[in-house]
């Protein structure tokens, strides 16, 4: 009985996680507001969703009590949606979103979003200043992977799909989840 109860448990949450990563968002998200704001809730979930399949080294965090740092480089619509998952918990750990800058260095993150609205240049010096930290790199610009980023997010017929950087992830020492590689586009070489 307790076999089935773990078995029903694990199948619930793949095909829920599966579900939830491959949810719908408009074409037009970028015509409409509502629709834009969609859009945001559906990258929170998948950012949240992330750090259920990746592993972090132990030494990225100071203590047991250490909370799970996400960081959003200049896309306040992200982080109103994320700020609304800080209730919740990740492998044990408070969820905490922060605002990129003013005192906050990459180091500090676990998990650091880039968007799109961000100057490139300033893009790159970010990634750059990760260097092989143990820290999440996600974008949604079309070359951020390319440029050592680890997750793209790609719109794609209607969805949110992505794509993940194998070498950049092995440099971060974070170790990704064959279930979530399974969902992803994967794209190999460096910067």
């Amino acid at each position: 009985m307790e076999i089935l109860k773990k078995i029903t448990g694990f199948l619930l949450e793949g095909f829920l996680t599966a579900a939830l990563l491959l949810a719908p968002m408009s074409a037009s998200a970028a015509l409409d507001s509502p629709t834009r704001a969609v859009e945001h809730d559906v990258k929170a979930a998948f950012i949240y969703n992330f750090t259920k399949f990746i592993t972090w080294p132990p030494a990225s965090f100071e203590n047991n009590s250490t909370p799970f740092r996400a960081c959003i480089v200049e896309d306040m619509p992200l982080i109103e949606a994320l700020e609304s998952l800080t209730q919740k918990s990740t492998k044990g750990r408070q969820f905490q979103v922060i605002r990129f800058g003013s005192g906050v260095e990459a180091g500090m993150c676990h998990l650091l979003f880039i968007g799109e609205s961000t100057e490139r240049s300033l893009a790159k010096k970010i990634i750059a200043s990760v260097g092989n930290s143990p820290v999440l790199t996600v974008g949604d610009y079309p070359a951020f992977a390319t440029q050592g980023g680890i997750v793209r997010f790609i719109p794609f017929d209607g969805r949110l799909t992505f794509e993940i950087n194998l070498e950049a992830s092995r440099r971060s020492g974070l170790e990704i989840s064959s279930k979530l590689l399974n969902l992803a586009k994967i794209v190999r070489g460096q910067p």
